[in-house]
């Protein structure tokens, strides 16, 4: 369900927008000295400003809330960032005064032309009877065509790669945040798994060390020990549920998504290997330095003296220095967890096969219960490491591509 003060937020923008027009129009009209020569249309939206200003205290505000109560939402990694321009608030209304900026200047830039070609044509059907008057008209039709002109010049600026680029950016920096709280909540769930088992395991473990402490087959330190090692697990598993709960809590709550049964957050893809062994450091390190905030900044630093540029060409060796220690830490990283996953997935496919023997003496009958459940508690911490080193692979891989792009991770 969405969020009542949020739908009153939306329709106060529009509404804001609405005036935001009519008083920008009647602005650009006083400016251009029209003064007492605006024909009626621009009187008449005059007025409709000033009742604009004015709510009608007979309208309902608030709008009927509504959700969407059918199905299951799946939360795709791959889905993160047109989920956050949908529902994250403060990325949506960044997005929204965006658009209702450059709406607002096409209707201003509409109506100046519309007004324009009146007065171009009153002017034309009085040019034979009263020509003061005629004059009158092509002098607002001028200046109204020179409003028009600088309103147009506004819009391609407001509309430019350059003027998008920060909106991307911001849209960027919240994707990047995202995929590191669904990344950390899967790996939270796979240790969850693990542990629980390990809790089983060791609850089995405890329970037969009673029982043969009672046959005097085991001593009361022993049985101390069992119960240790059993509470320890239980708090560790405590931890990690109530770690994954937060980071779940977390990302839906920054994707604008209420939490409930119905959603579910999907996995983490495996780490793209081929795209991984492509890695250029040295390619990418020299996009990385033209797209870093830091290194650009100092090198458009204005200077025009000799120590002026003296100082320009400091500046811009430490950006860069800092910077190519930063992408260098990067890279290591991507490469420290790629070979951490190769151990960990060599290390899952031997516990895979002692983990099929296993299951084969158990078929035979050849195991008692809590060897049975130690065995899958180890074949279970083999996996969720697997699973971990795979997680912390794409992670690395994303944040160094973050890096090419410039996209801080602080």
């Amino acid at each position: 369900m969405k969020n009542r003060s949020h739908i009153k937020g939306s329709s106060r923008r529009r509404e804001n927008r609405k005036r935001t027009v009519m008083v920008l129009l009647i602005m650009v009209l006083c400016l251009s000295g029209t003064g007492v020569r605006t024909s009626y249309a621009s009187q008449e939206a005059s007025q409709e400003a000033s009742q604009a200003a004015v709510p009608d205290a007979s309208q309902d505000i608030s709008p009927e809330t509504t959700g969407n109560t059918t199905g299951t939402t799946i939360i795709e990694y791959g889905n993160l960032r047109e989920l956050l321009k949908q529902g994250n608030l403060s990325l949506k209304e960044s997005i929204e005064d965006y658009e209702n900026n450059i709406n607002a200047y096409q209707e201003i830039w509409d109506t100046l032309k519309r007004e324009q070609d009146n007065m171009e044509d009153k002017a034309e059907e009085m040019g034979g009877e009263d020509s003061q008057t005629a004059g009158i008209y092509s002098s607002n039709a001028a200046m109204l065509k020179s409003s028009a002109s600088r309103i147009y010049s506004q819009l391609d600026t407001m509309t430019s790669e350059k003027s998008t680029r920060s909106l991307e950016k911001s849209a960027d920096t919240f994707t990047m945040t995202a995929q590191t709280l669904m990344n950390s909540y899967n790996q939270m769930v796979q240790n969850v798994e693990y542990q629980e088992k390990r809790v089983e395991s060791l609850q089995a473990a405890f329970e037969a060390m009673v029982r043969k402490q009672a046959a005097g087959t085991a001593t009361q330190a022993q049985l101390k020990e069992a119960k240790k090692s059993l509470d320890t697990a239980g708090n560790s598993l405590e931890s990690l549920r109530l770690q994954a709960g937060e980071l779940r809590r977390r990302l839906l709550t920054m994707l604008g998504i209420e939490d409930s049964s119905q959603v579910v957050i999907g996995a983490i893809p495996e780490p793209d290997m081929a795209a991984i062994e492509a890695v250029d450091y040295e390619s990418d390190k020299n996009r990385a330095m033209g797209n870093d905030k830091n290194v650009q900044n100092a090198r458009h630093t204005s200077a025009s003296s000799t120590t002026e540029i003296n100082i320009r060409f400091k500046l811009v060796d430490e950006a860069e220095g800092t910077k190519e220690a930063a992408f260098l830490a990067s890279y290591q990283n991507l490469q420290a967890s790629k070979t951490a996953y190769e151990a960990a997935l060599t290390a899952f496919q031997s516990a895979q096969l002692t983990y099929e023997g296993l299951q084969r003496k158990q078929q035979a009958g050849l195991l008692t219960g809590t060897q049975y459940l130690e065995g899958q508690a180890s074949y279970l911490e083999k996996k969720a490491a697997k699973e971990t080193a795979a997680m912390n692979l794409t992670a690395a891989y994303e944040s160094y591509c973050w890096d090419v792009k410039g996209i801080s991770q602080t």
